[in-house]
């Protein structure tokens, strides 16, 4: 039974073909996102935790894409696929700061405390 879906699967990697439609774009949109927040999550202890995530994210999505378009990739899919994978990776790790991790109250922060004895 494992080597009729092995062939099966082996079968239909050889039919899969690149798409720049929404669904892809919007794949990538979503890898982006868990990935800028995962990252931005890893990192909680930084002031900066939003932008170490969004930039970690997109920065393996360029070494990927230039990777495939050095072997021949088409330019303009590689392009939009980047596009794509940034916009999530802007919104992930602006969501996962602002309403996921608690703030962070830092030397340019002003905050409150109340005090009440029982």
């Amino acid at each position: 039974m494992k080597q009729l879906w092995i062939g099966a699967l082996c079968g239909a990697i050889g039919s899969c073909q690149a798409y720049d439609g929404l669904s892809s774009e919007l794949s990538h949109a979503a890898g982006g996102a868990l990935l800028a927040g995962a990252v931005t999550n890893y990192v909680s202890d930084s002031e900066n935790r939003a932008w170490i995530g969004f930039a970690l994210s997109t920065a393996g999505i360029v070494i990927s894409e230039a990777h495939q378009m050095s072997k021949g990739a088409k330019h303009s899919s590689s392009m939009l696929d980047i596009a794509s994978h940034a916009a999530g990776a802007a919104l992930g790790a602006w969501w996962t700061d602002k309403y996921y991790l608690t703030p962070i109250i830092g030397r340019h922060s002003v905050g409150l405390v109340v005090w009440h004895p029982f």
